[in-house]
């Protein structure tokens, strides 16, 4: 604790430093902070359990609970082609029946039937971390930009490389090295280094006890308004914090996007990736494939676009061969289910989408799923979600995703989701029934 408590104290000492060298030319420095604090109701269901309401099963299926995260610092320009970015972050929760307080061990990551080494990876909860501290480097040569430090990167439409950030703590955050070359609006990224652990208790220093090592490539190209491109290559091996190092992994994934939110008012997005490697002497051959389908009716009130999509992953072992699909860094609260009960791995997931624009600044998201498990066999979900023998539907899923752009500084989103199990064994001697959820959020930034 001692530690965590003089790093902060650092921290402002640096913020007063700076702060009366601004005082002479407050053009160098800028000082900026978001607070968001979001209201969620469950009902049949948290992160490690669905519908078991036994009274010793893991957490509450009807929490009430209050997540606020706090990001604040500076960005310094040094020169007019030189940024230094130093935040910190404060996520924490009230009324999480799962909370770190109540659960110290639920969120570690360890060998089965062990208790050490572990790392955590506590989705909500992480108390004054470092959110980033990188230098940027612009121009280095003509359109070559160089990022070095803790940073998000994110591409795309983040299934390769998301920054999760609908979760508390924000899932990917990277300690790395970027090189970017950008000319108009076409680039290609190139970075390396490790991904950082979220532990409550401590802090997380840049490049010290990843999650993961690796890195890749990301790029993008439009052509004749008619498609963009975008190729990439992910990379992933273990990382040294406390038992990701005993681990034996090496993962790549190949592929590209090919997509137009506008061609004539047709929108198609389609996303080929192919995943090799090996883990424990064991061969990786899996592969991901979405593909969507939409026209957006211009002549109608609010211009909805009515869609189809489905994205599929594989799933299971045959013989010496891994074959279920790891999403490399990607986000998956938007795609998979707002309710986030399963993820691009091991799912045949259809959709319907209905987005509509009804005011300025404003977007209305509709979405119903279809989940299937292609290999089904040995599957468990939130602790409790097990198929039927034999059977492959999850359930079917309806969210609703709203959000508004009220002033520079403010936004407001709500969400509902309604999961329906499908052919799910019964949970604690009763069948599987419903869950819900509803969020209401507010997100604060200022200068």
């Amino acid at each position: 604790m001692f530690k965590k408590e003089l790093l902060i104290i650092c921290f402002l000492a640096l913020i007063a430093d700076i702060k009366l060298f601004a005082q002479k030319d407050s053009s160098k420095i800028e000082f900026d902070a978001s607070i968001r604090e979001r209201f969620e109701l469950w009902d049949g269901m948290n992160k490690k359990n669905y519908g078991d309401d036994n009274p010793e099963a893991i957490g509450s299926l009807d929490d009430k609970t209050l997540y606020q995260r706090i990001i604040a610092g500076f960005v310094f320009h040094p020169t007019t082609s030189i940024d230094i970015s130093a935040h910190l972050q404060d996520s924490r929760t009230f009324g999480w029946s799962l909370r770190n307080a109540e659960y110290p061990d639920l969120f570690k990551v360890k060998a089965k039937n062990t208790q050490e080494p572990y790392y955590i990876m506590n989705p909500n909860e992480e108390f004054f971390e470092i959110h980033d501290l990188y230098m940027e480097y612009r121009n280095l040569i003509k359109n070559l930009t160089l990022t070095i430090g803790r940073q998000k990167i994110s591409y795309g439409d983040h299934r390769v490389f998301g920054p999760g950030k609908w979760g508390n703590t924000g899932r990917w955050t990277w300690d790395a090295i970027k090189i970017s070359y950008k000319n108009g609006s076409n680039f290609i990224d190139i970075l390396g280094g490790g991904t950082k652990i979220h532990d409550p208790e401590k802090i997380s220093i840049p490049f010290i006890k990843t999650e993961f090592w690796g890195g890749g490539l990301y790029a993008h190209y439009e052509w004749e308004k008619v498609v963009d491109i975008e190729p990439f290559y992910a990379l992933k091996n273990e990382g040294s914090s406390d038992y990701a190092r005993t681990l034996n992994f090496t993962r790549h994934w190949v592929g590209i996007r090919l997509f137009n939110n506008n061609f004539y008012h047709f929108v198609y997005d389609i996303t080929v990736n192919k995943e090799f490697g090996n883990e424990n002497n064991k061969t990786i051959d899996a592969y991901g494939i979405l593909a969507k389908f939409g026209y957006q009716f211009n002549f109608l009130p609010a211009k909805p676009i009515l869609s189809i999509r489905e994205s599929y992953a594989s799933g299971g072992t045959v013989g010496n061969k891994i074959k279920t699909f790891d999403p490399a860094y990607g986000s998956r609260d938007s795609y998979y289910g707002r309710m986030n009960i399963v993820k691009w791995s091991n799912i045949d997931d259809y959709e319907i989408l209905l987005d509509m624009f009804p005011v300025k600044n404003m977007k209305i998201e509709m979405n119903y799923h279809w989940f299937y498990v292609p290999v089904p066999d040995d599957v468990t979900l939130l602790g409790t979600m097990k198929l039927q023998t034999g059977k492959q539907h999850l359930g079917n899923e309806f969210d609703i995703f709203a959000s508004y752009q009220v002033l520079k500084q403010l936004q407001i989103v709500t969400v509902f989701g309604y999961f329906m199990p499908g052919d799910i064994q019964p949970i604690n001697n009763h069948d599987a029934k419903n869950a819900t959820w509803f969020a209401f959020q507010l997100l604060y930034k200022f200068k």
